[in-house]
């Protein structure tokens, strides 16, 4: 799209998703059986036609980067088209680290100034939605707005964790407050932002001598809406948010619900490369095996049974195991005669014979089940009931997001 440039802030470290985030940022963590959350946001930059792309990273982001890579699978190598990793460094007189999302921005004006845009589509790889941004630019042109913020209506659910929006008949925000207990609307944002390039640079410019959280959300969008000049654009599609672990587990369960409303998937794309689905099988069923109501990835050996469950890549399940109700992903065995239920499993655990994993008797942080880190080895026969780490994790050790709602949180 002409003279539009998008940053996407693809550095936090939600401390609510627990072990997921442990060795990767939130924008790498796995989705869907075959996806990267990141892979959400790149598909709908790659479809808007948005030609110039900056991710901004900052905690864990190896796993990010290989996956990303230079955005080929996305068409972001080229002459025309371009992919660019922005990770913190070290200034003359300024922060080294990324002390806040209107911080990164600020550490990376060099960049934005490079390709010389007329506005900037500021976005967070956190979360899963299809969405073409062509729309929300148009919109913001027509209005003349200084910024104009994708909105989304949510029903139901804890409004506080979000910034919430209350629009005039033009659709200009006449109020904003930001994870506020009295929301002022059920417009959430979604931390999808179009600025005009001027304004955003003397915002972040500002804040960087002013500020106190260096946040977008907090002492960016408040003071531009006490001017008066910030639309909204409502979005009316699926957008999920993936945040606490409990979030992430039900967006996968809307997968297998014949009644849900998941996100769509078809035609999202992701780096085949880095998962190593290149040279991956299809997956198989043996005689002994049984699935229902499940999404199985390529690769995956089934000789037990498994019901209404998300697998990842890989996944073996030994004759004789049961997997109910479940989220694993890559390269997870589950051993013959032991069973998993309302748990998550992530990449290369091993359940041993005997081992039962999650109980509906003792309801753990998912408020459904279990959650297992990265490559941890259960045995023996007694149930696990906690967050499995580098140790045990239960709820006392895993509060609420501190970054809360509808922006990144960055480690410093």
């Amino acid at each position: 799209m002409d003279r539009v440039l998008a940053l996407v802030l693809a550095g936090g470290k939600p401390a609510a998703m627990g072990p997921l985030t442990r060795s990767r940022c939130m924008a790498a963590v796995p989705f869907g059986g075959l996806y990267r959350i990141i892979d959400f946001c790149l598909t709908n930059l790659s479809e808007s036609r948005i030609d110039h792309v900056g991710i901004l990273s900052q905690y864990n982001s190896s796993s990010l980067m290989d996956h990303v890579g230079t955005g080929r699978p996305w068409e972001y190598s080229g002459q025309s088209r371009s992919l660019t990793f922005l990770p913190p460094y070290e200034g003359e007189d300024d922060m080294k680290w990324y002390g806040g999302t209107a911080g990164a921005v600020f550490k990376n004006l060099n960049f934005v100034r490079r390709y010389s845009p007329s506005d900037v589509l500021v976005l967070s790889g956190d979360h899963a939605y299809r969405m073409d941004y062509r729309p929300i630019v148009e919109q913001h042109r027509r209005t003349g707005a200084d910024l104009t913020m994708a909105l989304t209506p949510m029903h139901g659910d804890d409004l506080s964790m979000f910034g919430t929006a209350k629009l005039d008949r033009t659709g200009r925000v006449v109020e904003y407050r930001e994870k506020s207990t009295s929301p002022c609307s059920n417009l959430v944002s979604m931390t999808v932002y179009v600025f005009r390039t001027d304004v955003l640079t003397a915002a972040v410019e500002a804040n960087a001598t002013d500020g106190r959280t260096y946040q977008i959300y907090d002492e960016v969008l408040p003071a531009m809406v006490s001017r008066g000049r910030v639309y909204g654009y409502v979005f009316r599609d699926v957008w999920e948010y993936l945040r606490p672990v409990g979030a992430w587990y039900d967006a996968h369960m809307k997968m297998l619900d014949p009644d849900g409303d998941p996100v769509p998937t078809a035609h999202v794309i992701t780096n085949p490369d880095t998962q190593g689905l290149g040279d991956v099988p299809a997956a198989s069923v043996t005689p002994t095996g049984n699935v229902t109501d499940s999404l199985i990835a390529p690769g995956c050996r089934i000789g037990g049974t498994v019901k209404r469950c998300v697998l990842s890549p890989r996944v073996v399940v030994e004759p004789g195991a049961s997997v109910v109700d479940s989220v694993i992903l890559d390269r997870c065995r589950i051993a013959r005669g032991s069973k998993v239920l309302h748990a998550v499993l992530d990449k290369d655990c091993i359940v041993s014979r005997g081992c039962n994993v999650g109980d509906r008797a003792e309801l753990v942080v998912l408020e459904k089940g279990t959650l297992v880190g990265n490559g941890h080895g259960l045995t023996g026969g007694t149930p696990v009931r906690a967050w499995v780490g580098s140790g045990v994790y239960t709820t006392s050790h895993l509060e609420e997001d501190p970054t809360g709602g509808s922006d990144m949180g960055w480690s410093g």
